[in-house]
């Protein structure tokens, strides 16, 4: 399905499009399970937590703007709530659709590297090839979050500091705007580089059952020496895919934005509840499902590009390309993706073996067992005997016959 060479960024892109066009049922399964089902109860617990939330806020004002020593303890009861309920929907959904996206690249992951053997993974497949490793990419996911939570509480605690020794001097506030964006800067590109070097941990996972630290740390090696490529394509993806499904889901979204007004074009029905009306709620979730469609294929796709640029990496320096056509071929060894040595060179086809003499810069190799013609002088013999002599044209050397001699003597 893919050249066995080293891929440039057309075959990675075209290979994931194909084992897209050709397992979409599947793939579209799996990203329908986990990121969809998610996806969707995020937006609409967000969207319904938001209006609830605002709900309890106005009412904590307006009960702690009245008399009585009641009034205060109901503000603070209902202001308690209301800031578990902001932490739940700002960290806890967000957290499982993190979780489900995450998972998401180790059954594609394993697709493309069936594809690539020129097989094709069901739903099942893939979940029975995946035992073993499942855990192990669930502990990378939870892994990512804790070091996201340490890098933020780090964050929290700058901004602290910044805004308290902005208001403990007089200095300028042009200087902590500017302190401000260079450390923002900093951390964005912190996070772009453990992004880029940790990129390949869960296809590693899926197709070479490693642990999740030996895992890391094959996508460290992966990567050392082709960061910025790397960095580029998978921003480049990021990007592309973001704006195709942004063109994609945000016409469909106004449409029926518009279109759930026929179900309440007042807006009254919500009004007398205090909830969110039949037309909105008919908007939020159709809407939703055409945004969550979009992403479901964007994250199959980038799934599939990441898994290419691992398997491009491990061609260039484990030779990857030459036990896939040695499994293919004769079938051993049996995983061609299983954990390798890396190789000190690889012989690509283009470089002279040290051995053998080198070929002619002209015409066709000569048979097996000839010498090639020399410039300027005879034809050598190829296993012994006397060298002939060339036929010349004047002295008295005759010239050469081109057939039998006629009995008149002519020639």
């Amino acid at each position: 399905m893919i050249p066995l060479r080293p891929l440039g960024l057309g075959d990675v892109l075209a290979g994931a499009f194909t084992v897209f066009r050709r397992n979409a049922r599947v793939l579209l399964l799996w990203s329908l399970l986990l990121s969809g089902v998610l996806g969707l109860a995020s937006t609409i617990a967000t969207t319904l937590g938001q209006r609830s939330l605002q709900e309890r806020m106005l009412s904590a004002i307006d009960t702690g703007t009245g008399t009585g020593s009641g009034a205060g303890s109901d503000a603070d009861a209902i202001a308690a709530g209301s800031v578990t309920l902001y932490l739940l929907l700002a960290v806890g959904v967000p957290f499982l659709a993190f979780l489900a996206r995450g998972f998401l690249v180790a059954p594609v992951a394993v697709d493309t590297g069936q594809r690539v053997l020129g097989r094709r993974g069901t739903f099942r497949g893939l979940w029975a090839l995946l035992e073993g490793r499942r855990l192990s990419v669930l502990w990378w996911m939870l892994l990512q979050l804790a070091a996201g939570a340490v890098l933020g509480v780090v964050v929290v605690v700058v901004l602290i500091g910044f805004f308290g020794a902005l208001g403990a001097t007089d200095a300028a506030i042009g200087g902590f705007i500017l302190a401000l964006l260079g450390l923002g800067l900093v951390f964005g590109l912190l996070v772009a580089f453990f992004t880029t070097r940790f990129a390949f941990t869960v296809p590693t996972i899926a197709l070479e059952g490693r642990g999740v630290f030996s895992a890391a740390a094959q996508s460290w090696r992966l990567t050392r020496g082709a960061f910025w490529r790397t960095f580029g394509i998978l921003l480049l993806v990021q990007v592309a895919f973001s704006i195709v499904a942004g063109i994609a889901s945000t016409p469909l979204t106004l449409g029926v934005s518009l279109f759930s007004g026929v179900f309440d074009p007042l807006g009254q029905t919500g009004s007398r509840s205090g909830g969110l009306s039949a037309g909105a709620v008919v908007a939020l979730v159709v809407g939703s499902l055409l945004t969550i469609a979009v992403q479901c294929v964007t994250d199959v796709l980038s799934a599939s590009v990441t898994t290419f640029l691992a398997i491009d990496r491990r061609i260039r320096t484990e030779a990857l390309d030459q036990r896939i056509a040695a499994h293919l071929e004769t079938g051993q060894p049996a995983d061609p993706f299983a954990p390798a040595q890396p190789v000190a060179q690889r012989p690509w086809p283009q470089q002279q073996q040290p051995w053998g003499p080198p070929p002619p810069p002209w015409g066709p190799q000569p048979p097996l067992g000839q010498q090639p013609q020399q410039r300027g002088g005879p034809q050598q013999q190829p296993w012994g005997g006397q060298q002939q002599p060339p036929q010349q044209w004047g002295g008295q050397q005759q010239p050469p016959q081109w057939g039998p001699a006629r009995p008149d003597g002519r020639g």
